[in-house]
């Protein structure tokens, strides 16, 4: 990924974002700091490309803080290798081949946050029978198999969004997602949470950020 790239994806990510949630991304090839003691556990046996991917998510993780104004804490993985935030923070952490990105929030402010990255490519016939829901409506229609890939980016970032939450793992085939323009809306329990995407540099990018009072109904 060049720089110029870079930009055009953190600009089209930040046009998502509210002020006070910090962004950050890194490219995955790039040397990053070490990890900090009690990150590495969660990939002692990984391959090569796993730690490399993990160590540019933390160092984006703790540049977000930065960008958010918030001093840089430690990562670690909970259950399910959810990221596990730093008291009083809320974030998300994703990956491509090429980047990873993360965001972090005030918990306060947003309890629960969650950011995709795809490569914007049609999904196989057989994938997206695993998370499409015979509901899901892409308004403007993109072909099938690019709104599959763009479906599931939506579901991801809803899915990170609330599992901190709710602990809730979500079978994608069983809830539906409506996309109409630069926005999209899915239930969880009965709570309607809403998220925008962009395409930029050859990737989706979708957003999800649960507020005090969606987080009270989560619960």
């Amino acid at each position: 990924m060049t720089t110029r790239d870079d930009i055009s994806l953190t600009q089209a990510i930040r046009a998502m974002l509210p002020q006070g949630v910090g962004l950050a991304l890194c490219d995955i090839d790039a040397p990053h700091p070490p990890l900090w003691q009690g990150e590495e556990e969660a990939i002692r046996r990984a391959i090569p490309a796993r730690i490399r991917e993990f160590t540019a998510g933390r160092a984006a993780a703790r540049l977000a803080m930065a960008d958010a104004g918030l001093p840089p804490g430690l990562v670690t993985t909970a259950q399910g290798r959810a990221p596990e935030w730093p008291a009083g923070l809320s974030g998300s952490i994703t990956h491509t081949d090429r980047v990873a990105a993360a965001i972090v929030a005030r918990r306060q402010d947003w309890p629960g946050v969650g950011l995709d990255l795809e490569d914007a490519r049609p999904m196989d016939h057989d994938t997206a029978d695993l998370i499409r829901h015979p509901m899901d409506q892409v308004e403007p229609s993109l072909p099938a198999a690019l709104a599959a890939t763009l479906i599931f980016s939506a579901k991801e970032a809803a899915f990170k969004a609330q599992f901190p939450l709710t602990g809730l793992w979500i079978d994608y085939r069983e809830v539906a997602l409506r996309v109409v323009g630069d926005r999209f809306s899915v239930n969880v329990r009965g709570v309607p949470l809403t998220g925008r995407w962009r395409l930029a540099q050859g990737l989706f990018g979708t957003t999800v950020l649960i507020g005090p009072d969606q987080a009270v109904a989560l619960r």
